[in-house]
């Protein structure tokens, strides 16, 4: 995950917190990462034998408010791409985003 970050200078300015926690086969990753452009990206990741299983990606305003943000929480199921869906402040929409690079990729475009 931090070398995605690192990799992406013209989008990210720093990663403000990073955690990474590691239990048998089991890892989780969260971070806070400042953005250009002032919002931040709040990541958690968790992966189970190597594979991505849930992930959560949101951005947020510097006032606190929820820009966007990407997940996979079974929570949608009317959504074409369940699990994976986008929240935005009109509601929810499908979404082709599956890791980090994807909303890195959308990011850098915007």
């Amino acid at each position: 995950m931090l070398s995605q970050l690192q990799g992406r200078p013209g989008l990210v300015v720093a990663v403000s917190q990073y955690e990474h926690r590691l239990c048998d086969t089991v890892e989780q990753f969260k971070a806070i990462v400042q953005l250009v452009d002032g919002t931040r990206l709040h990541i958690s990741e968790v992966w189970v034998g190597g594979e991505l299983r849930k992930n959560a990606y949101f951005q947020v305003a510097p006032d606190g408010q929820i820009i966007r943000g990407w997940d996979n929480a079974p929570h949608h199921p009317e959504i074409d791409t369940y699990p994976h869906h986008l929240h935005m402040s009109k509601g929810i929409h499908p979404s082709a985003v599956r890791a980090l690079v994807d909303v890195l990729d959308i990011l850098a475009e915007l």
